[in-house]
């Protein structure tokens, strides 16, 4: 049974606001929410983290620091992917932070404690 929040996580919003489908749209691709990250999390907090520790992975595979976020993402893009808006993600951020599990570091965020990151996401 899926819940409004997992159908939200499944469906990233601006989809819901009826945008083209990629058939419709020629050679547009569609973003998707990442495969490794669960669409069974209900929490947002787990659905940030479960997101950070895959671009996490994914940095160390194309042999970048596993440890820093690229700045290329935008919230607005973070936020709709996760089906939350910009306030809820800032919240989030920040509620990691005083965690100590992410750091800001200039205009980037810095991972500081993965293994807890990692059991907040499963």
């Amino acid at each position: 049974m899926r819940t409004a929040t997992a159908e939200n996580f499944i469906t990233p919003p601006f989809y819901r606001r009826g945008m083209p489908s990629a058939a419709k749209c020629g050679d547009a691709v569609p973003v998707t929410t990442p495969a490794c990250i669960p669409k069974t999390h209900e929490e947002p907090l787990a659905r940030v983290a479960a997101l950070l520790i895959s671009i996490s992975r994914n940095n160390s595979y194309e042999g970048r620091d596993p440890s820093v976020m690229p700045d290329a993402l935008t919230s607005g893009f973070v936020a709709d992917l996760l089906g939350i808006d910009i306030d809820e993600l800032s919240t989030l951020l920040v509620d990691l932070n005083r965690r100590g599990l992410v750091e800001p570091c200039g205009s980037t965020l810095k991972l500081k404690d993965m293994p807890a990151l990692e059991r907040l996401a499963d």
